[in-house]
């Protein structure tokens, strides 16, 4: 039998070279499978950063607006109100009119005195939506304004509670119709919360991402509350609700026309309410950082109501995610909670 063997030359030091070699198909082979590898590896991980990107902001927008909730529940519910204070459920423009800006339009602005903070001090409280279509700002801010600054002088924007000098003061006076008690004294920089001056106010965002807010008021037996603005008694009023306005809430029964809530026509013998509703429902819808990325459009808040004047915000939310999805967005979450006044009922 012949015997095969490789081919080899020796070289002049004595190291036998093999002559062997990859041809240039094997080279091209070689490559085109180590590109397809690379390919898919890079695939591979760029699915998993994808995927890792998007739990991370499906997690930040839970947060945000799970958070925001919490905060603004814990806040409110040891609100107060007596015949010096207020609680009100204002419209955007009550805060655009006094120098705030980009308020969105449609959302409610939650104004109310509460003791929080050290020895449970009396401080002013309120939430509000920001919308920046510009700067692609969604957000859901707070404003917090004690007693006196940090500086420990008296607060500018602090509602006048009091008047030793003049008791009949009408800076002290809480309104059937409006939310000046509060406004009264406020301007742009109350809201500028990069502005190293301002001493008497703090704004600060409570959650990112918020494009919708909406807060409905119950009475005693869980009814929804007609809006202010929408009662016939106040027609002047642009407010959702007044503890200061004139009005009725039925305590364990309904009233004999089937209503637990109305409001009073005011004369010489009516009275101011000065209650708290006894319990509000808020909800919040909040998108993920990637909807603002692809710069699609963020529809403004919609606000259905019922026959009676109430806001419903079942429908207003039904409206609203249709409106997010004729835009492309279809990845909003929503969240609710209700908030149970301890001085409500």
């Amino acid at each position: 039998m012949r015997n095969f063997k490789s081919r080899s030359s020796t070289t002049a030091t004595g190291v036998v070279r093999s002559r062997h070699a990859f041809t240039l198909v094997e080279l091209l082979i070689s490559i085109a499978v180590m590109t397809f590898l690379l390919l898919v590896l890079s695939e591979m991980t760029g699915a998993a950063g994808r995927a890792w990107k998007s739990g991370q902001s499906r997690t930040d927008a839970f947060q945000s607006g799970r958070t925001a909730l919490e905060i603004i529940a814990r806040e409110l519910t040891p609100a107060v109100v007596d015949t010096r204070t207020q609680f009100v459920i204002a419209p955007a423009s009550v805060l655009t009119s006094v120098g705030a800006n980009n308020v969105a339009a449609g959302s409610p602005t939650l104004l109310w005195m509460s003791p929080l903070g050290q020895g449970g001090s009396l401080v002013c409280v309120g939430y509000y939506l920001l919308r920046d279509d510009t700067r692609q700002y969604y957000r859901l801010e707070r404003i917090y304004i004690p007693a006196t600054n940090s500086t420990g002088a008296a607060s500018t924007y602090f509602p006048k509670m009091v008047n030793a000098g003049n008791p009949l003061d009408p800076a002290t006076r809480t309104s059937a119709v409006n939310a000046n008690w509060f406004t009264q004294t406020w301007d742009a920089t109350a809201f500028n919360e990069f502005d190293p001056s301002n001493t008497s106010a703090v704004v600060s965002s409570a959650a990112d991402g918020v494009v919708a807010f909406w807060a409905q008021c119950l009475d005693v037996l869980g009814n929804p509350i007609p809006l202010v603005s929408n009662s016939t008694v106040h027609p002047q009023s642009q407010l959702a609700f007044n503890s200061a306005a004139y009005f009725q809430m039925a305590t364990s029964t309904a009233f004999e026309n089937g209503a637990s809530f109305a409001y009073l026509a005011q004369t010489a013998q009516s009275m101011k309410a000065n209650r708290l509703p006894a319990a509000i429902d808020l909800t919040a819808v909040v998108l993920e950082n990637d909807v603002f990325q692809r710069g699609l459009q963020i529809p403004t808040q919609i606000n259905d109501y019922t026959a009676s004047g109430a806001l419903d915000v079942n429908q207003s939310l039904a409206d609203y995610q249709t409106a997010l999805q004729k835009n492309r967005i279809y990845n909003a979450r929503v969240f609710t909670t209700r908030v149970k006044l301890t001085n409500g009922n």
